[in-house]
């Protein structure tokens, strides 16, 4: 079997990706109850509060005790019309809302307030959930971080590769438990992908692609509810801005004066980039994280972005199409993709020399490829090849309960290596960060390793690719050198013809 690439190691143990989601409650020790705080109550807010509740009345030691959201709220029901149908739906969302869920006063302004600092000064709270806006990610975690709690944050960690790094480096100086909300780690299949591809099953690993499609006649993120209770009375605009606060050396956010109170632009954020990096960040960082995992690499050495705001121009600021194509050290590519004009999908597959893996439902199938035999499948498919194997992967019940159910156990186990940590989370914040700069600045952005920044691309990624080949090939060697992992380059015989007449002798005598 061909020696696979000497790969990053997949971030967290086996046994780490193999836990489910309830099973932290028969840990030792584990009597002892999270206290959770949640940080920001919009929409996905209430999905990790009904779980964080449905754990409690399940006797699993968890309990929600303090909720913060700029917003005092709402609760009403509400028809939508849309693809000629009314549907009556309930709305419940912001702070007042929240503190009942939670079986909080809402009058107890130390448990249930629309400043942050105010619960992570609180004593009685263990962990906080941060579902803010993006650009408050990174300044409430360093903040949790240094108050000794651990925390679950939603993708992504944060909205800039410097904010990355700072919580990555707090992350690890405070010892303390973080995940990163990241979609579909709970499911062990990224990991047994990476298991396939470090042992040489397809290969050097040379390409990849992944994307995200949807079709909404609304535009994308303008199906958030806007609501006439949202006013400057209701919302803290100082404090939503966060253009008081800095992170990383920058400002969280713009001025009132820069950015004036907008419904829209409170409750539909993602379309502006002071707030969010559009697709880049919202849909992409998903695919960007696993994909990453299950080729073994992380850090792009190069990202360069494409797209544009082609339909949807409503006043938003990020693009409709867009793509990320990031090369790696390790000699591969991962192409990932996404638009709001089309649902029809894209597969996510990883190539190698020896053959590809394409993730299904319940698993990967693998595809043999043969570099010998030339073309080895046609251009035009007018049917789906068939796999060489399945290999079957039974992915949770439901992602986000696997998220918390393990996110609980590290905190019990005091484990660091949840189904997706800052180091991991980092990745896809960094590679999202250089898309969304490539993008608006038009330029190919390089990743300093050593310093751990984004620098500007020149041509020295192309020129050390030229020169490389150059010093392997050459005259009268070219016979039998080995590609590496993955497979062999064997040239033509005619090849050895190759190489530069020197003082008029043919390289070949």
């Amino acid at each position: 079997m061909p020696t696979p690439l000497d790969r990053r190691k997949f971030f967290g143990s086996a046994a780490a990706l193999s836990l489910s989601a309830a099973s932290y409650a028969n840990v030792a020790g584990s009597n002892a109850r999270v206290r959770v705080g949640f940080l920001g109550c919009g929409g996905r807010a209430q999905a990790h509060i009904d779980l964080v509740n449905k754990f409690a009345a399940e006797g699993k030691p968890v309990q929600a005790v303090a909720v913060c959201d700029v917003w005092d709220g709402l609760e009403d029901e509400y028809e939508v019309h849309f693809g000629g149908k009314a549907t009556r739906r309930r709305y419940a969302q912001g702070l007042h809302p929240s503190a009942r869920k939670c079986g909080l006063d809402r009058a107890d302004k130390s448990h249930v307030t629309k400043d942050y600092r105010v619960v992570l000064d609180r004593a009685d709270v263990d962990a906080v959930c941060i579902t803010t806006p993006d650009h408050w990610h990174g300044r409430m975690t360093l903040d949790a971080l240094s108050a000794g709690k651990d925390v679950y944050v939603e993708k992504p960690m944060t909205r800039t590769a410097e904010e990355a790094v700072a919580v990555v480096d707090a992350w690890r100086h405070t010892g303390r438990v973080v995940t990163v909300g990241a979609q579909s780690m709970a499911d062990g299949v990224w990991m047994r992908a990476f298991d396939a591809i470090r042992t040489g099953a397809i290969g050097h690993v040379a390409h990849a692609q992944t994307g995200f499609f949807r079709n909404d006649v609304r535009g994308q993120w303008r199906f958030y509810r806007l609501a006439q209770q949202m006013t400057p009375k209701t919302v803290d605009w100082d404090l939503f801005l966060g253009h008081q606060f800095e992170c990383a050396g920058r400002r969280v956010g713009p001025t009132p004066r820069e950015q004036p109170f907008d419904r829209a632009t409170f409750a539909q954020w993602r379309c502006q980039w002071p707030f969010s990096g559009g697709p880049f960040t919202d849909m992409l960082s998903h695919y960007l994280t696993r994909m990453n995992a299950a080729m073994g690499v992380r850090f792009p050495a190069r990202v360069a972005a494409g797209g544009g705001l082609y339909l949807e121009t409503d006043g938003r600021d990020v693009p409709d199409v867009s793509t990320v194509v990031a090369d790696y050290d390790e000699g591969c590519q991962l192409v990932a993709t996404a638009t709001t004009l089309s649902g029809y999908p894209m597969e996510d597959v990883i190539r190698g020399r020896l053959g590809a893996i394409k993730f299904v439902k319940g698993g990967f199938q693998v595809f043999r490829d043969d570099p010998t035999r030339g073309a080895s499948f046609p251009p035009r498919m007018e049917s789906a090849p068939e796999p060489s194997s399945f290999v079957a992967v039974e992915p949770p019940r439901n992602d986000t309960e696997a998220m918390w159910g393990n996110f609980l156990e590290c905190i019990q186990t005091r484990r660091q290596s949840t189904f997706c940590p800052p180091d991991l989370g980092a990745v896809a914040v960094t590679t999202a960060a250089m898309a969304v700069e490539s993008y608006r600045t038009g330029s190919a952005l390089f990743w300093d390793n050593e310093k751990r920044q984004i620098v500007p691309a020149d041509p020295s990624w192309a020129e050390r690719g030229e020169q490389r080949s150059r010093q392997r090939a050459k005259p009268n060697q070219i016979f039998g050198w080995s590609g590496g992992d993955g497979g062999v380059v064997q040239p033509p015989s005619y090849q050895s013809l190759a190489g530069p007449w020197l003082n008029g002798k043919d390289p070949a005598r």
